[in-house]
């Protein structure tokens, strides 16, 4: 099962969206795009590519950032103005002796990470790495070079920006080979993958291994990770890192200065993940949270923070001045984080964060049409819209959307708000530019890796 390498289009069916902006969905829809579309078709190459991760934003997500944001009837996100959408299907496999490995529905985001990295499957918690008998068994890297490290090759410029540590699941699939990613700096590789230190003669932790491979931009959290001391402890990962060359940079103003990328930029915002746009409001049981009439509190990143569409702005800005062209991954990654902790505003805010790089990628996309963008995410997740008027079972919480009307949204797969879950629900893919009709259909999650580095 893991070894499969055809990925059959499972559905003929098609979604696309009117590439429009500033216009009533739900008063054009009686509109043909068929012209529309037909335009957007492009077959060739792209000279950029920007793959933009929304965390754990399956379609409620989105329609509930949608809603709260804009209104049913108010402007559509950026991420529906694109004119191809399709879905992946997101399992993964189980650990086994292999060779088939048992299948697994509800993955987290370090095998789904990994598929659309390298195009192959593997286990729950392991970065761009293949499956084994045991979680404390490490994989085999064979055959899992991952999209960065193919660009790179190419002589494409590359970028990684994230919310979250820069070490996290998502940002480390494509920067780092580790049998787990809980081996994010140095200290944990030491203690939970030893095997697989620079000392026992493996490549390191995840922060290491982004180093190593000197990507020319890494925006986003994480700093006590790069914080760790070496393995032979004359030294910390941020000293090793300036040992190879990198700029260091701390907060906005920092990122702000920096003007080219002569040398690889690193840059670390928070010790840990960055803080959310909007303050949380955490879901509870009946009479539930917030109220009908309920707005999010939307101040809550300090300036010194970057915003993600801060980050997103500046590393196009910085990639798009290498004349063979660039590959720009950017996570908004506390879809998924405040979604566990059924924080409704917390995630609505990040849905937001999704929106404004988005909208970066596409102004950018606009004037290169030569660049492929393409929006998606790893999993689905666990918050729904449910009756107002109803009585909810479990934890809940209620907002007053732009239209002024009540939305609520349950959380229903945990025991308690900071425990919910992944679900297995397919994810929406959206795209533009060269190629972005290749998202087109229900496909499996590793094809997008194809999209990415190009078809043969």
């Amino acid at each position: 099962m893991f070894h499969r390498k055809g990925i059959a289009v499972l559905s003929a069916a098609v979604v696309a969206v009117a590439a429009t902006t500033g216009v009533v969905i739900a008063q054009e829809s009686h509109r043909d795009n068929s012209a529309t579309i037909a335009k957007q078709l492009d077959s060739s190459k792209p000279k950029n590519v920007i793959l933009i991760i929304g965390d754990g934003t399956g379609d409620s997500e989105l329609t509930i950032g949608r809603y709260y944001l804009n209104g049913a009837e108010g402007p559509p996100l950026a991420y529906e103005t694109l004119p191809f959408a399709g879905s992946f299907h997101t399992w993964n496999v189980k650990y086994g002796p292999g060779p088939d490995y048992e299948p697994n529905y509800v993955p987290d985001s370090a095998p789904t990470a990994t598929a659309w990295s390298t195009g192959k499957q593997t286990t729950d918690a392991r970065l761009s790495q293949g499956p084994s008998r045991a979680e404390t068994v490490p994989g085999s890297n064979k055959g899992f070079k991952t999209t960065f490290e193919i660009m790179k090759a190419r002589g494409k410029a590359v970028g990684n920006v994230t919310t979250a540590e820069l070490t996290d699941a998502t940002p480390a699939a494509p920067s780092a080979h580790i049998s787990l990613r809980a081996c994010q700096g140095p200290n944990d590789a030491r203690t939970t993958c030893p095997q697989e230190t620079k000392q026992s003669g493996g490549l390191g932790s995840i922060a290491e291994q982004m180093v190593d491979h000197r990507l020319d931009v890494n925006l986003g959290g994480g700093r006590a990770r790069f914080e760790q001391a070496l393995d032979n402890g004359s030294a910390n990962v941020l000293d090793y890192a300036r040992g190879k060359g990198f700029r260091y940079v701390a907060d906005s103003a920092e990122l702000a200065a920096v003007k080219n990328v002569d040398k690889p930029l690193l840059g670390l915002f928070t010790s840990g993940n960055m803080t959310t746009q909007f303050a949380p409001l955490i879901a509870a049981v009946t009479p539930g949270a917030g109220s009908p009439t309920t707005r999010c509190n939307e101040g809550n990143r300090p300036a010194p923070e970057p915003s993600l569409g801060a980050m997103t702005d500046k590393a196009i800005q910085l990639l798009s001045k290498d004349r063979d062209g660039f590959f720009l991954q950017v996570e908004s990654a506390s879809i998924d984080k405040r979604d566990h902790a059924a924080d409704l505003c917390g995630q609505i805010g990040e849905t937001k964060q999704l929106d404004d790089a988005v909208k970066e990628a596409l102004a950018f996309q606009r004037a290169n049409p030569n660049t492929l963008v393409v929006i998606t995410a790893d999993h689905s997740h666990t918050s729904q819209i449910v009756g107002d008027t109803v009585d909810t079972p479990g934890f809940y919480a209620t907002v007053q959307t732009a239209d002024g009307a009540p939305l609520r949204v349950s959380y229903g797969t945990g025991k308690t708000p900071p425990a919910q879950q992944h679900t297995g629900a397919r994810v929406p893919v959206a795209a533009i530019g060269p190629q972005a009709s290749n998202v087109l259909g229900v496909r499996d999650q590793t094809d997008l890796f194809y999209t990415l580095i190009g078809r043969k």
